[in-house]
């Protein structure tokens, strides 16, 4: 079985497992919801790390705009040779009232934060490093559509 090879400066990362999904984030319920958020954003890391976002698309609407931006910028980066060192998302908490909104749709509010992250340049020069972020809020939207969650939105809360 091939061995999960983190990136470097020397290379991309290789061998990154997929996130699987657990079977609480496909329950229509509070925890269910807040499984499925956490879930999201290792997808989400997973697209950093690699450049493929299926998996973070295939629990994401399209009409996700924030979530589009995401991709436009991280998808073209792991091409021609490119790619990036770090960038992993950590999820400290998400918690949801479980309320349902007139649109159908529920909302949970996720503390995470994002590592160190690097994009190198295929001569191995370093194009641009982003610092280790705090810990943010963010919101995700989602609607529980055909037995499973559907992220509608993915956005910062304002700050205080």
């Amino acid at each position: 079985m091939p061995v999960y090879k983190p990136a470097s400066a020397s290379g991309p990362a290789e061998n990154v497992p997929v996130p699987v999904k657990p079977a609480l984030a496909d329950e229509f319920s509070k925890a269910g919801l807040e499984a499925f958020a956490t879930y999201w954003y290792a997808t989400l890391s997973y697209g950093f790390e690699t450049g493929d976002m299926s998996p973070m698309e295939a629990v994401t609407d399209p009409s996700c705009t924030t979530c589009s931006k995401v991709k436009a910028g991280i998808t073209p980066w792991h091409q021609e040779g490119r790619w990036t060192i770090g960038g992993q998302m950590t999820v400290n908490s998400v918690q949801s009232n479980f309320v349902e909104t007139p649109d159908g749709t529920f909302q949970a509010i996720a503390s995470v934060s994002q590592g160190q992250l690097d994009y190198v340049r295929a001569d191995k020069s370093v194009a641009q490093s982003l610092a280790k972020t705090p810990p943010i809020s963010d919101i995700i939207v989602a609607k529980f559509i055909e037995g499973k969650w559907l992220a509608l939105t993915v956005e910062h809360l304002a700050g205080k």
